[in-house]
């Protein structure tokens, strides 16, 4: 520890909340995912809950006889699954001379507190999107080349994947879709090579523009969002949003850890204090022996796993 100087800054309670600081505005999936604190690294889920209407013990009602008992009928239980955490993590070094300095070391290390958000936000947001990748169900359709604009029609390929979603017993609707950067670029330039009233591309096509981040389908009742990492050019992740069976399970070591991340920043020009729950992220730092450099270690602590396949839809060839 750098005693005396920037000791201060060096800590999981500073650390932490400037690192979920920045990783906050850059998360896809947090408010989409159920977040599960666990008191140890594994854990049990629920898998799969049977769909009603489809269910094989499922029997129609029989004739009930006045007097005698109801028949009793069973149905399919839930798949209980044991799952175990993982801890996926980096190291930053800063060095002795520049951590020596009271402003500039102290600006360094804030400096890389940011840079440790950015890198554990994209982290996060890879491995949920390889969790939901995995888990998903794949639709049956044939969508069209988004790259070949003779014959592409994404807007038809949405509207066919929304119905994907739509099983008898089930509540799920395709309210997000996450593509590739790249295939969003696609499906803007389609867009906007369109020539058709204003009215009727806003009402059912969609509207191109923006700053490049999604785009609103209305007829497909989804919003198109662009990644630049954690899914291929090609491929194509429907969710539903609001009733989606994800789940990210965290453990946090209270050596190691805080439990919440309260910090200052601008919102609509005002400074204002936001909280955020801590998911698994985790800080210590310790002095190289021979350098004496400065040693930051961040790691998180958590799993995610899909319990409701038919609440996502995974495929490629867009």
């Amino acid at each position: 520890m750098v005693s005396g100087t920037n000791d201060r800054w060096l800590r999981a309670g500073v650390a932490i909340p400037a690192a979920i600081k920045v990783m906050e505005p850059n998360l896809v999936f947090t408010n989409m995912i159920k977040a599960i604190r666990e008191d140890k690294n594994s854990f049990m889920y629920i898998e799969s809950v049977p769909n009603k209407s489809s269910d094989a013990k499922k029997k129609t009602p029989p004739e009930h006889l006045i007097g005698g008992k109801f028949p009793e009928l069973d149905y399919t239980r839930p798949t209980v699954t044991a799952g175990l955490m993982e801890s996926n993590g980096f190291s930053i070094r800063l060095l002795y001379d520049v951590i020596q300095q009271k402003i500039e070391g102290a600006n360094e290390i804030m400096k890389a507190y940011e840079v440790a958000g950015y890198w554990l936000a994209e982290w996060v947001n890879n491995a949920q999107a390889a969790a939901m990748i995995a888990g998903a169900t794949t639709p049956t359709w044939t969508p069209t080349d988004w790259g070949t604009p003779a014959t592409a029609t994404p807007v038809e390929d949405l509207r066919k994947l929304k119905y994907q979603m739509r099983r008898e017993g089930y509540p799920y609707r395709l309210s997000d879709v996450f593509v590739h950067i790249n295939n969003l670029a696609e499906l803007e330039g389609y867009l906007t090579h369109m020539d058709i009233s204003a009215v009727k591309q806003q009402s059912i096509y969609g509207v191109p523009g923006g700053t490049g981040d999604s785009i609103n389908i209305p007829i497909a009742g989804c919003q198109v969002t662009g990644l630049a990492s954690g899914i291929t050019e090609g491929g194509v992740l429907g969710l539903d949003g609001a009733r989606l069976g994800v789940e990210t399970h965290y453990y946090l070591d209270p050596g190691h850890s805080v439990m919440r991340a309260s910090y200052r920043t601008i919102e609509n020009g005002v400074e204002v204090t936001k909280n955020a729950p801590n998911v698994g992220i985790h800080f210590r730092t310790w002095e190289d022996n021979e350098t004496l450099d400065q040693i930051l270690q961040f790691w998180v602590n958590q799993k995610t796993v899909v319990t409701q396949p038919y609440s996502v839809l995974y495929d490629t060839g867009i």
